[in-house]
């Protein structure tokens, strides 16, 4: 199956976040090959920008490149950063930006803030990592 992750799953796992466990299910079970694993290209920046406030330089990249092992990384283009500019459904620009990403590549929008992407719940599947796997039983 083909998943996208928003931002917010990395981050639970990497500040051990209450429930972190759940999304770090949702990761190993892509790095084993269980599902297809989509990012945002603006993932990887959101993750250093996180680690780099209270990590060394070295230490923050390698968070990073841990991190995204094994993840498909969508472009950010023109075309998707223009539709998240002009979404009128989604109030901020970055869920805009994951949104748009993630609506022609997976099926299912993993993120811990389905309230962000309410009024798009018709155009993809919002689930929390809790959600994915209850329904999937992984």
């Amino acid at each position: 199956m083909r998943l996208f992750l928003d931002v917010n799953v990395f981050i639970d796992v990497l500040t051990k976040r209450a429930d972190w466990e759940k999304s770090f299910d949702i990761i190993r079970n892509i790095i084993e090959g269980k599902n297809e694993g989509y990012i945002s290209a603006l993932t990887p920046a959101i993750i250093y920008f996180f680690r780099k406030r209270i990590l060394p330089e070295e230490q923050a990249r390698k968070d990073v490149i841990d991190s995204i092992e094994g993840f498909k990384i969508v472009e950010l283009n023109e075309p998707i950063i223009n539709a998240s500019l002009k979404e009128e459904k989604i109030e901020s620009f970055e869920d805009a930006i994951q949104f748009h990403s993630a609506k022609d590549k997976a099926k299912i929008l993993i993120t811990r803030n389905k309230k962000h992407f309410r009024a798009v719940k018709d155009e993809i599947e919002l689930m929390t990592p809790e959600e994915f796997l209850k329904k999937y039983q992984f």
